[in-house]
């Protein structure tokens, strides 16, 4: 899976799980907390980021995920682990 195709899967994971956000408004340098994503829907997210790429986050590595951008490089580093 390629650096678009990671970015184009987390874009999706977002908009389904936070209420009223368009793939638009997920542009990579966007702050995520400025999206409105509770501790709910975060929750959700990051199961559906291991279950779709297949890895498991340790609680330190949540913390990283702060924009889109993050999120796919931390993606891209576990996938091809």
């Amino acid at each position: 899976m390629d650096r678009m195709q990671i970015e184009a899967k987390l874009r999706e994971i977002i908009c389904k799980r936070v209420s009223g956000v368009k793939p638009e408004m997920v542009g990579a340098t966007v702050e995520l907390a400025t999206l409105g994503i509770d501790s709910l829907a975060f929750s959700w997210i990051l199961a559906d980021m291991e279950e779709t790429f297949n890895f498991e986050m340790r609680g330190a590595d949540v913390m990283k995920l702060k924009t889109l951008a993050f999120a796919v490089d931390f993606v891209e580093q576990h996938v091809k682990q």
